[in-house]
Parts: C-alpha cells; structure tokens; sequence
C-alpha cells in the first residue's frame, strides 16, 4: 500500500486514513524529510483491530520502503509466514537472503506515536519495531551491528523533544 502525493489538511488526512484502513486493514503514517538528517520513520494503524497484531513502527528508511516492508510482513503474517503476535523475534524468508526482526517498543513510544496518529476512537496499544540487519547482517542491539544502521533505528532519537513526532 503506498500513496503517490502527500495528503494534505486535517481532514483529507483523516478520510484517506480511513479509507487505506477499510480497502487494506490498516494505513501508514510516515514522516521524512531528508534535508534535516533525521533518519524518517513510518507507523501503522489499524492492525490491531484488522488483523488483532500489534501495529508496526520502522526507522531509517524512506516512506516507500517502509511501505513495502510492512506490506511484506503483513503478508507474511496472513500466509502463516511468519507471526506477528509473537513479540520480539527474527524471521527468515520473507525477503530472499535478508533476515528481519521484530521487538516490541516501549511504552513511551506508543504513547508517542498516539501524540502523532490522526484522530481515531481507538489508540494504539501495542506496537512492534521491524528491525533492519546492516550490510553484514547485524541488527542494532548487536554489539557487531554497523552503528550508522543502529542510530538510524533507534528509537530514542524520536522520543528526545520534538524531533519528528511533535
């Protein structure tokens, strides 16, 4: 699932949220502008109550890439490729040669992706980060892991003031 332009006030917003969430099962939200040195960041919503798994957060990458990324998980997750239930895990085969990983976020940062989402009656309660390996196959948390490729997945740069979910 991936728009082609931005949407653009409130309630545009609002009515393309609901509808990605009534034709997919859920929407992204993504954020990034490559000219402040942040790494971007993208979200979903509507998981919980479409599939009944926690929404997903991925850092580091452009919102297209996101996009294919949670798209091929959430197949994954609906072939029996892989279980999204399960928490904090790595998993294998849904990208030829690469594996992916998952961990649950703390609280803190589902309370800030609640701060970000549009309006909905119901607020995210629980949230999974898809982990990127670097080059060598390392994921951050890995004491061998690329450490541009762990900053650029962390999580507490999004949860210091302001910077991307304010």
């Amino acid at each position: 699932m991936q728009t082609k332009s931005p949407v653009e006030g409130h309630a545009d917003v609002e009515a393309w949220v609901q509808k990605m969430i009534a034709e997919n099962g859920y929407a992204q939200i993504s954020r990034h502008d490559p000219s402040s040195g942040l790494p971007g960041f993208a979200f979903t919503i509507g998981l919980e109550h479409s599939r009944n798994v926690p929404e997903l957060i991925c850092l580091g990458v452009a919102p297209d890439i996101a996009a294919q990324l949670f798209s091929i998980c959430i197949e994954g997750h609906d072939a029996g490729l892989c279980d999204l239930t399960a928490s904090n895990q790595s998993v294998s085969g849904l990208v030829d040669g690469y594996s992916l990983r998952f961990r649950r976020v703390s609280p803190a940062m589902v309370l800030k992706a609640n701060q970000v989402r549009p309006n909905r009656l119901a607020d995210i309660s629980d949230m999974l980060q898809l982990l990127l390996p670097d080059n060598d196959g390392f994921f951050p948390g890995d004491a061998e892991c690329d450490p541009g490729i762990a900053a650029s997945q962390d999580t507490d740069w999004l949860l210091a003031s302001s910077n991307g979910l304010s």
